[in-house]
């Protein structure tokens, strides 16, 4: 059973449809990239998983549980979420950003997996754990924002635009660095992106969306060889040749 169920989801902003009955499953252990345009609706389906964004139809499973029937803050402190901007408390300092959530959750020791975090994106805890985000270039604050979904240990990690923002040369080092923390963490991910070519260097699987709808889903390493229609367009203006 997959660790993530959706089913013919709706949402609706207004008289805009930005979910059209969407049905989309995530086994354990697999990093699925959400692919598509501004306004094609991968962030709204990102944040049904942990209730930011409540579906007009439809319904959302995790871990065999639907989604609203569960506490939406417990749901949400169970599931690591990485925003676009990396949304890190300025006043506080990585280590304090890093440790939140497992203080929030009670554990006893949300210093130390803080600082277990921050070394596992490649901060030093010595060096980063006392900066204040001002401090840090863009790279660096994501790869907090990162630090502080995982400190938990959660089973589920989402990511919204995660390396946007970031230069060319900053953000291939952040993707190579996220790859090798998620396969050796085990952790199932979810991430959006507008990249086709990021979504197959990081996901081992690529659905493609457009217009509130998934248009194709498969295999990452099957994307190039199978792509028609609008998902060739995609691998065309990211500049992979089929």
């Amino acid at each position: 059973m997959a660790l993530i169920r959706i089913e013919r989801a709706v949402k609706r902003y207004g008289d805009v449809l930005a979910l059209d009955h969407v049905t989309l499953g995530v086994d354990r252990g697999a990093c699925l990239a959400l692919v598509g345009e501004s306004g094609s609706g991968k962030t709204t389906l990102l944040r049904t998983i942990n209730r930011l964004t409540e579906l007009d139809g439809g319904h959302v499973t995790v871990r065999g549980r639907a989604v609203d029937a569960v506490d939406p803050v417990r749901l949400r402190r169970s599931i690591g979420y990485v925003q676009q901007d990396g949304g890190l408390i300025p006043h506080w300092t990585c280590l304090d950003n890093a440790g939140l959530v497992p203080a929030l959750l009670g554990h006893n020791d949300p210093a130390e997996r803080g600082r277990d975090a921050l070394h596992a994106v490649g901060l030093d805890p010595a060096v980063f754990a006392g900066r204040y985000p001002r401090e840090l270039s863009g790279g660096q604050r994501q790869r907090v924002a990162i630090a502080r979904a995982m400190a938990a240990d959660p089973d589920i990690l989402l990511m919204d635009e995660p390396f946007g923002a970031l230069d060319a040369i900053t953000r291939n080092e952040a993707q190579q660095s996220f790859a090798a923390l998620r396969e050796s963490a085990g952790v199932t991910a979810v991430f959006v992106t507008h990249d086709l070519r990021e979504a197959l260097r990081v996901a081992t699987r690529v659905a493609v969306m457009r217009a509130g709808e998934i248009v194709m889903e498969s295999a990452a390493g099957d994307i190039v060889r199978n792509a028609t229609g609008y998902a060739a367009e995609l691998l065309e203006k990211s500049g992979v040749a089929q």
